[in-house]
Formats: structure tokens, C-alpha cells, sequence
């Protein structure tokens, strides 16, 4: 019983996530549409600036240790 108790709620949890997922993919293609082209691609580009420069300074700390 405590098994079939266990995969019910991971059954739902995954269905949860699911829905949460779509959720986000509809507001963001929403978001998508209304946004000029200028707007969106310097949000992307703040965002990917942030991305690679958290990644570069995880490098140089990862290089100080070997």
C-alpha cells in the first residue's frame, strides 16, 4: 500500500510539473509576441552576458584549485 501511496504522489507531482511547464512556455510565447524585436533580443543578450560570465568566473575558481 505505502508504494502505490508513493507513486501516486510522484505520478502527480511529474503531472504537476508538466502543467507548470506549459504554463511558463505559454506566458513567455505570449510575452514573445508582444515584445518588439529590439526589446527582446537585449534582454536575451543581458541574459546570455550573464550566463557566460558566471561560467567564465566558475573556470578561473576551478583553475585555482588544481
Amino acid at each position: 500500500m505505502k508504494r502505490n501511496s508513493i507513486l501516486t504522489g510522484l505520478k502527480e507531482a511529474k503531472e504537476l510539473n508538466l502543467r507548470n511547464n506549459f504554463d511558463y512556455i505559454d506566458a513567455y510565447s505570449d510575452y514573445v509576441k508582444r515584445t518588439d524585436n529590439k526589446t527582446w533580443s537585449r534582454g536575451q543578450k543581458r541574459f546570455l552576458d550573464i550566463l557566460y560570465a558566471k561560467k567564465r568566473r566558475s573556470n578561473k575558481t576551478q583553475l585555482q584549485f588544481h
